[in-house]
C-alpha cells in the first residue's frame, strides 16, 4: 500500500487500508470502526463511499486507528478537511500545506534505482552519515562506521546517493542534507529480491554486534511463542504499528548523534501442529487401513 502523502483523497486511503488489512489480518468494517470509536460498524464503509463524511475529532481517531504518527497522522487530517473544505481559497490554503508534508518526506525515485538502494545495506548507512556530520569525506565516513569499509566502496555509494537524490549537496562545502526524510519500498512489487538480499545483510550485521559492540550499547531479546492464525495476524499490525511509532520518534529531531538498524524478526520454528479434529481424522483413517488389512 502507498504511504498516505501518495493520497489526494482520504476515502480511498481508507478503503485501501481496510483492503489491504482485510487480507492481512482479517480486519472487518465493524473492528474498523469499534478501533476509531464509531457506535455504527458501517460507518467507515460508508465514509469509503462517500455516503458520509468525517469530522476533525472523528479524522484524528481514524488516524490513530490506522496507526498514523506524525507527519503521516497530520497529512491525513489535512487531506480530510481539504476534500471536505467548502470554497477554493480554503482548498488552496490546505493544498499547500499537503504539498509541503509530501515533498519534504515522499522520495521521488526511480524503480530501478530503489533495487540498487536496498541491494547493499551501505547505502542507507551512508545516507545517514553523511547529512550528519560537518565534513564528509570518504576517509572521515569510514572512521566512524562500526564495520570496516574500504573508502573506494563509500566513495561509489556517495555518487549514487547524490545521483539519485537521496542525498543533496548542502551550500556549505563539504556538507550533504537529506533528499527525503523517509525512503519506502511502496513502488516495489513483492517479494523483493533487493530488499531481501539487504535483510540477510541487517541480519548478518545484527550477529557480528553480538561480539562486537557493548551490551549497553545495543538490545537484543527473544521470545518463543505459540499461536493461533488469528494472533499471528493480530501481532503482525502491532508491529506495524510499532514500526510508525518508531519512525514518528526518529523524525521528531534534525540532530543525529549515532546511525542505528532495526530489525523485526518473526518467523515460524514448527510446522502447522494438527488441531484435534485434524488427529481423529488421522486416527480413523489409520484404524480403517489396519481394519481392510486384517480382513
Amino acid at each position: 500500500m502507498r504511504p498516505v502523502y501518495e493520497y489526494i483523497d482520504y476515502r480511498k486511503y481508507i478503503a485501501d487500508y481496510y483492503t489491504e488489512q482485510k487480507k492481512i489480518v482479517g480486519l472487518s468494517w465493524r473492528s474498523f470502526a469499534q478501533a476509531s470509536k464509531f457506535k455504527s460498524p458501517v460507518f467507515l464503509k460508508l465514509v469509503s463511499e462517500s455516503k458520509s463524511r468525517l469530522s476533525k475529532k472523528a479524522s484524528e481517531r481514524v488516524a490513530s486507528a490506522m496507526g498514523l504518527e506524525g507527519y503521516e497522522k497530520e497529512y491525513f487530517i489535512l487531506l480530510v478537511a481539504y476534500n471536505q473544505a467548502k470554497n477554493a481559497i480554503a482548498k488552496n490554503s490546505i493544498f499547500s500545506k499537503l504539498r509541503e508534508i509530501s515533498l519534504e518526506n515522499h522520495a521521488n525515485v526511480t524503480e530501478r534505482a530503489l533495487y540498487q538502494y536496498y541491494s547493499n545495506w551501505l547505502h542507507s548507512v551512508i545516507r545517514e552519515l553523511a547529512s550528519s556530520i560537518t565534513t564528509v569525506t570518504p576517509k572521515e565516513l569510514a572512521l566512524l562506521l562500526q564495520t570496516e569499509v574500504n573508502t573506494e566502496a563509500i566513495s561509489e555509494s556517495i555518487r549514487f546517493l547524490s545521483k539519485n537524490n537521496l542525498l543533496r549537496k548542502s551550500t556549505i562545502k563539504g556538507q550533504y542534507t537529506l533528499g527525503h526524510k523517509v525512503i519506502t519500498t511502496g513502488k516495489l512489487p513483492s517479494p523483493i529480491m533487493a530488499v531481501r538480499n539487504l535483510h540477510r545483510q541487517m541480519g548478518l550485521l545484527a550477529l557480528d554486534s553480538l561480539d562486537n559492540v557493548p551490551v549497553t550499547e545495543r538490545n537484543f531479546s527473544t521470545l518463543t511463542l505459540g499461536l493461533t492464525k488469528d494472533s499471528y495476524r493480530d501481532i503482525i499490525q502491532e508491529f506495524a504499528n510499532f514500526r510508525r511509532k518508531i519512525m514518528d520518534i526518529a523524525t521528531r529531531k534534525s540532530a543525529t548523534e549515532r546511525i542505528y538498524e532495526l530489525n523485526i524478526q518473526f518467523f515460524p520454528l514448527s510446522k502447522e501442529i494438527p488441531t484435534c479434529k485434524q488427529k481423529i481424522n488421522r486416527t480413523r483413517k489409520i484404524v480403517s487401513s489396519k481394519t481392510k488389512e486384517n480382513s
